[in-house]
């Protein structure tokens, strides 16, 4: 029998001498066997009447995918010989990298969503010439510009960065800065002006976008509509410094999640956090459901349109299958968005009393299973590595599914519509479901 990286089990003899152990399914239903075989898509177990029942390798809790890990990592130790280390994939080589760490349960993961988060201490702003560029920088982040900016404009983009910082820290939905750290600090680029923009390779009309390099984002004030000086009307500060928060969170946001849930999570939760109240070193949501329903159906002032009367929401399995890059039209677009802000509203601040049950499970499902895959593949034949990382492509195929399953507290989907049309209403926002 060969040893198949994460296709649920290892060898016989490695198993058998654990005894039996409880495993549980997807479903929670638990039960105690002795591992007996494997095949391609499933465990054979052996159970204490002399049973023997087969379970998916797609059923397996995360509990049991990490009992496998570790047992894979111990077997492929024990059953290493000498010389066997040529047929390891290097650290800088496709397949290598460091054996997995278990570490102990985050407790914050039974926190609850904040409602609001202030900065520990009053924003102190540090300003400092390089070169042609001047450097502004907080606690945890740097305004790089190539021109002077009004200590106005700097202080707010910098306040609703540490405060989108503190805020998706403080969820309990294992989020972490994704951007690299430049002599301590994370950076936000600014260009003056559009002429410069353009000739750094940006087109005219995109008011934002990322620098792939450094993987920070970068902001054009004229196109935003602040004055080359860096001043700017009440209306464009507030522009923006919305999309510094959007950028922010989004570099919080772990690509196993954006790999996992595709684009509903990943630009919901930013659009959320953009409609947050920011005044004084403080960010609150408090007013979050009446921001999100008012701003639906155009009660917000200076907000335009988006639903007439009543959010159309396709069936939750389409919608979640939608993809905002894909869609070319910015009307359609926009309504996209604002579906995906509806949905995660709802599971942030409205399923199961507020809680974020299944948001918190589902989230903390990838995270784990991310956490517990081991990042060496260990093999001796060409053959055998390709196997394995067939096996893994499958397993990593179910992730989502069964992520999803948990976010939705593995209720049908239309009991989880209902739910959903229901609290809505409670709080005067009318939602409806299109028809299959």
């Amino acid at each position: 029998m060969r040893n198949v990286l994460l296709s649920g089990f290892v060898g016989v003899a490695l198993l058998a001498s654990a005894g039996a152990r409880t495993w549980t399914d997807k479903k929670g239903r638990k039960i105690e066997a002795e591992y007996l075989s494997q095949t391609k898509d499933a465990v054979l177990l052996k159970l204490k009447n002399g049973k023997e029942v087969s379970v998916p390798f797609s059923n397996l809790s995360g509990a049991d995918l990490k009992f496998l890990i570790d047992a894979e990592i111990a077997a492929a130790e024990k059953e290493k010989k000498p010389g066997d280390e040529g047929m390891e994939k290097k650290e800088d080589e496709a397949g290598g990298g460091e054996g997995i760490v278990v570490e102990v349960a985050d407790p914050a993961w039974n926190r609850p969503v904040p409602k609001e988060v202030v900065l520990k201490a009053p924003l102190e702003v540090q300003e400092e010439k390089n070169g042609d560029l001047i450097h502004y920088s907080s606690a945890n982040f740097r305004l790089v510009a190539d021109s002077r900016v009004s200590s106005k404009t700097v202080e707010a983009m910098l306040e609703a960065a540490e405060l989108t910082l503190l805020y998706c820290s403080e969820l309990p939905f294992g989020l972490k800065h994704g951007f690299p750290r430049v002599n301590g600090k994370y950076e936000i680029e600014t260009i003056a002006e559009t002429d410069d923009w353009v000739k750094a390779g940006h087109p005219r009309d995109s008011w934002a976008a990322m620098n792939m390099t450094k993987g920070n984002p970068i902001f054009c004030f004229e196109i935003n509509g602040i004055r080359t000086s860096g001043r700017a009307s009440e209306a464009k500060l507030k522009q923006v410094t919305e999309y510094v928060i959007y950028y922010v969170c989004r570099a919080m946001i772990p690509e196993s999640y954006r790999n996992e849930l595709g684009d509903w999570f990943y630009t919901g939760l930013p659009r959320l956090l953009q409609m947050s109240q920011i005044s004084e070193g403080k960010m609150d949501l408090g007013q979050m459901v009446v921001d999100i329903r008012d701003r639906m159906v155009g009660r917000k002032p200076g907000r335009e349109l988006i639903f007439d009367k009543t959010v159309e929401l396709p069936p939750l399995p389409k919608l979640l299958e939608m993809q905002e890059g894909g869609v070319p039209d910015a009307a359609a677009r926009r309504k996209l968005t604002a579906q995906f802000l509806v949905m995660v509203g709802y599971l942030m601040f409205l399923e199961d009393g507020g809680k974020a049950t299944g948001l918190r499970e589902g989230l903390r499902y990838i995270h784990d299973f991310e956490k517990n895959m081991p990042k060496r593949i260990t093999y001796r034949t060409e053959e055998e590595l390709e196997k394995k990382r067939a096996e893994l492509l499958k397993l990593r195929n179910a992730i989502g599914e069964t992520a999803t399953a948990l976010i939705f507290r593995k209720r049908p989907w239309d009991e989880v519509q209902e739910d959903l049309i229901k609290l809505w209403a409670e709080n005067k926002l009318p939602v409806v479901f299109e028809k299959n």
